[in-house]
């Protein structure tokens, strides 16, 4: 075959997210509540005798790898695949949503350009040790502040609860098949704002308050832990009430942490959306822009939806992904 394709999930996370961020998360332990969904990033590389080409119909840009004009993350990716012996060829990739959008992209990128790496190198893997390789890369590679949550998330997929301990990862998975997630899953709505931005600017403040070790943001980060917990067995036990009350509590201690990551245009979103069926509203990712994730009040999906795509043009349903990152046949 002359061509690979590969394909990350994005994610959605219900709480936990700042926990799974160093120094705090190999001190004290993270956990986070997340779950992948049915859009994604699917990267497809064509062998060729020229030399490599990287196109993203997302940065609308193309380039070839000779060339030596500063070029970013696209010129990361070259230098990447140049450092591997993969020099000829074409890849391409194609994103769900725009980049820093808060579900993730930056790690799905990275998991779905190593699987490529993999594949043409013969090399095998498994969803845990090609997280862990993806989060050193988009660390120290790509100089990207993030938490081990998205890579790890993003690579194993499904509903589950993560908790990270110094070098240490687990997953509680949860029922998929549970009627009462079934329905949470319908009643999931993402809202887009209009903007993205750079989560690692958003994230440093938050590195560099952590670094102490008696300090409120620590001892808040311990209380956005506690809940995510607490939401994972919410959903075990079936108690929707009790689940989108601790998003609300999370959304709350994460403003705490940092009040940069939210402004006046998400908390209007959040405010329509709590006053037109929405049980539960908390920004996605880093931070200030992105994607607004609403869970509505049972029968109230599709109001929430029109009166949000009164404020948005993407306003979207969503459905769990059981799987994380992997190869995809070429039909």
């Amino acid at each position: 075959m002359d061509r690979i394709i590969s394909y990350s999930p994005f994610r959605i996370s219900f709480g936990g997210g700042g926990t799974d961020i160093n120094p705090f998360c190999d001190r004290f332990g993270s956990a986070v509540l997340n779950a992948t969904i049915d859009r994604g990033v699917t990267v497809t590389y064509t062998r060729d005798a020229y030399e490599l080409e990287i196109s993203s119909r997302d940065f609308l840009k193309s380039f070839l790898v000779s060339s030596s004009d500063d070029r970013g993350v696209l010129n990361g990716i070259l230098e990447l695949f140049r450092n591997s012996g993969i020099d000829r060829g074409r890849l391409a990739i194609n994103s769900g949503v725009p980049p820093g959008s808060g579900l993730g992209s930056s790690s799905a990128l990275i998991n779905a350009l190593l699987l490529i790496l993999k594949a043409e190198a013969g090399k095998k893997y498994d969803p845990y040790s090609l997280a862990k390789e993806a989060y050193e890369l988009e660390s120290n590679y790509f100089g990207i502040t993030l938490g081990k949550q998205d890579p790890y998330a993003i690579s194993i997929g499904g509903l589950k609860l993560m908790q990270f301990q110094k070098e240490s990862v687990s997953c509680r998975m949860l029922d998929h098949d549970s009627g009462k997630i079934k329905d949470l899953e319908r009643r999931i709505l993402l809202v887009y704002t209009g903007n993205t931005r750079e989560s690692s600017n958003v994230l440093r403040s938050q590195v560099e308050l952590s670094a102490k070790l008696e300090n409120p943001v620590n001892r808040t980060l311990e209380n956005i832990k506690d809940t995510a917990m607490k939401m994972a067995d919410a959903l075990d036990s079936g108690d929707l009430n009790r689940f989108s009350t601790l998003i609300n509590e999370g959304w709350e201690l994460k403003k705490k942490v940092n009040p940069e990551v939210s402004n006046e245009k998400i908390e209007n979103i959040i405010g329509k959306a709590m006053a037109n069926g929405a049980d539960a509203a908390r920004l996605m990712g880093g931070g200030k822009e992105g994607f607004v994730l609403l869970v509505a009040k049972p029968g109230k999906v599709e109001l929430l939806q029109k009166s949000m795509m009164q404020l948005s043009e993407f306003t979207i349903r969503i459905s769990f992904d059981e799987k994380g990152t992997r190869l995809i046949q070429d039909f």
